[in-house]
């Protein structure tokens, strides 16, 4: 279960305030840190848990988006807060107030300039194929896996907003000059997914998710913790369509045995269920 946590430590502080200089990184709501923390006592009712979400009226509007995205694909819709809660489950509540508070915060400090729709597009791309993955094989995991790779590169627009020479590092990804990764750590000693777990960190996320973001070893040869996250990330890489499915295909075949054809039809029917949940976070 996704819980938020309150300590937060001064040296991720000073790293990420180093990054952010002057632009100051929205706090996560109130209401959401309220819920989140009934959610987290078992003693709580989940009635009480969508009274809380139902006090912000937008908040309550994008998650009855995102539960009535294709994603989630309820038989009826859903009109009523309370009855998404129950039908969610603590977990994926959790999980969509994270998702909901991190993006919201993301599009405040992102510049008019950035593309948020596209952006958005691929990380919900990413978050609904990890969540098909994840029910073959992690289960457990799957709110979780579905939340680190839907925020997994909530850091870019927010780092384009504070440092205007990411986009030079960002035109050379997009031309083939090599993994972005390799090109941040060029210019600038780090990696954007760094700066995300600071991000969470600042926010209280937990150190489960910020793990979940932050690796960066590839799961056929080293012992990552995240594998479904790891894998589905390449979904955002800057090569056609056809060529990154193809080669998230045969990851997820070598690591997990799921077969490439099979892969490439949950993929691509991930991408397509996909579009709705992405319009409820832009």
């Amino acid at each position: 279960m996704i819980r938020l946590k309150r300590d937060r430590k001064e040296g991720c502080h000073a790293e990420l305030r180093k990054v952010l200089g002057e632009v100051e990184l929205p706090t996560i709501p109130a209401v959401v840190t309220e819920a989140i923390d009934r959610l987290a006592d078992p003693e709580s009712d989940l009635k009480e848990v969508a009274g809380v979400i139902g006090r912000d009226p937008g908040l309550s509007a994008r998650l009855l988006s995102m539960v009535n995205s294709a994603v989630y694909a309820p038989r009826n819709p859903i009109v009523a807060v309370d009855r998404a809660v129950m039908m969610l489950g603590r977990n994926h509540v959790e999980s969509l107030l994270v998702s909901l508070a991190a993006s919201r915060a993301v599009n405040e400090v992102a510049t008019s300039a950035f593309d948020l729709a596209a952006f958005w597009a691929t990380a919900s791309w990413r978050a609904a194929t990890a969540s098909e993955v994840s029910q073959r094989v992690d289960r457990d995991r799957r709110a979780e896996n579905f939340t680190a790779s839907l925020l997994l590169d909530v850091a870019v627009p927010v780092i384009v907003r504070c440092r205007p020479e990411y986009e030079e590092v960002l035109r050379r990804w997009r031309e083939g000059a090599g993994r972005l990764e390799e090109l941040e750590r060029e210019l600038f000693g780090f990696t954007h997914r760094t700066v995300t777990a600071w991000m969470f960190e600042e926010w209280g996320f937990p150190p489960s998710l910020r793990t979940a973001v932050a690796e960066e070893g590839h799961p056929e040869t080293d012992p990552v913790e995240y594998p479904v996250v790891r894998i589905v990330a390449e979904l955002a890489a800057p090569e056609e369509v056809d060529e990154v499915v193809a080669r998230v295909a045969e990851l997820l075949d070598r690591v997990f045995g799921l077969g490439v054809d099979e892969c490439q039809d949950l993929i691509l029917r991930a991408r397509d269920t996909s579009a709705s949940l992405a319009r409820s976070l832009t």
